[in-house]
């Protein structure tokens, strides 16, 4: 059986289209479990015209707590997990079934967010054709990341590896967390058969989130001491950070010191270089405009993750565990 578990806080205005998805592509064999954190909404009002089971939380404790229940809940052997911000594109519930069924020793798998995303505006559909492009292309399909938004994983193991990390409070860096001790044991492949569109954040959202996920990745190499192969935290985006900091941070220094320009130019040419690979695919798929001002917001973003870089670098020591709840 497949137990789909979906944690959820004030999760009102996306909870028809996900559930309608979910049972417009449900199969015989198959439970929806819905984890609601103490939502102040019509969530569980709307939640409960479908067929689910639905777990209300006392208290406020997070979407990895969430999760974790709604597994200790679960009745089937594989675990299906989708966010609430997402609707499930037809046949992907029924490519988790397969997929296990075709490879019984695997453990887990994740899918793809499609490259439209469920909201509109620039900044969303950036987010989810960088996304798309950094997912695919590994080798052998396999990936460094669980992505909780469309990710299935044995129960058995997900048990046995002790399940998401509950000092996580936010929707942080906790899938990473989780990705790495999966990746001590087994492999995660990367189905691109199972697709969900998702609401990706606006600019002010994004900006925030970056630095706060940043800051905590940061903690997390630390700890952990291992890059990530695949996703907006694989090396070509690290690099591409690095030099869009160095090259701002010369472009200031170059009427004290002109000697700066011979920085600024170079940490240019390689920010351009590791943005190569998502700025083609994003000028095929959406145009040479998009792309060039997809260009400019990269450079920005990439300001924003070195100087949460730094200040992770600097809070690492005094976190507990490596691990910030609040800025």
């Amino acid at each position: 059986m497949i137990s789909i578990v979906i944690p959820t806080y004030n999760s009102e205005k996306f909870m028809p289209h996900l559930l309608e998805s979910i049972f417009k592509n449900g199969i015989e064999d198959m439970e929806v479990i819905l984890v609601d954190d103490c939502s102040t909404d019509s969530t569980i009002e709307l939640a409960k015209k479908y067929p689910l089971k639905i777990i209300q939380l006392e208290k406020n404790v997070g979407p990895s707590r969430a999760r974790n229940r709604g597994v200790k809940e679960a009745r089937g052997d594989i675990i299906f997990f989708l966010d609430a911000d997402v609707i499930v594109m037809n046949g992907t519930i029924r490519e988790v079934k397969d997929y296990f069924e075709q490879n019984p020793s695997a453990q887990c798998v994740i899918g793809i967010c499609a490259t439209e995303p469920l909201n509109k505006g620039f900044v969303p559909r950036y987010m989810a054709l960088f996304e798309y492009i950094h997912l695919i292309g590994t080798r052998d399909n396999k990936v460094s990341v669980f992505a909780p938004r469309c990710g299935a994983i044995k129960k058995s193991f997900f048990e046995n590896i002790g399940g998401y990390n509950e000092a996580y409070k936010g929707a942080d860096v906790e899938d990473f967390e989780l990705a790495r001790r999966i990746n001590k044991t087994d492999s995660i492949i990367l189905n691109r058969n199972m697709i969900v569109k998702h609401q990706f954040s606006d600019f002010k959202q994004s900006v925030r989130n970056y630095f706060k996920r940043a800051v905590m990745w940061v903690h997390l190499f630390f700890r952990e001491k291992r890059l990530d192969n695949a996703g907006p935290t694989s090396p070509s985006n690290g690099i591409a950070a690095i030099c869009s900091f160095v090259s701002l941070v010369s472009l200031c220094v170059i009427p004290f010191a002109p000697a700066a320009r011979y920085v600024f130019f170079p940490s240019l040419i390689v920010f351009l270089l590791a943005n190569v690979k998502w700025w083609n695919f994003m000028r095929k798929e959406a145009g040479l405009l998009f792309s060039l001002k997809a260009l400019c917001l990269n450079y920005f973003l990439g300001i924003d993750i070195m100087i949460a870089a730094l200040f992770g670098l600097l809070t690492y020591p005094f976190s507990k565990k490596g691990i910030v709840e609040q800025y």
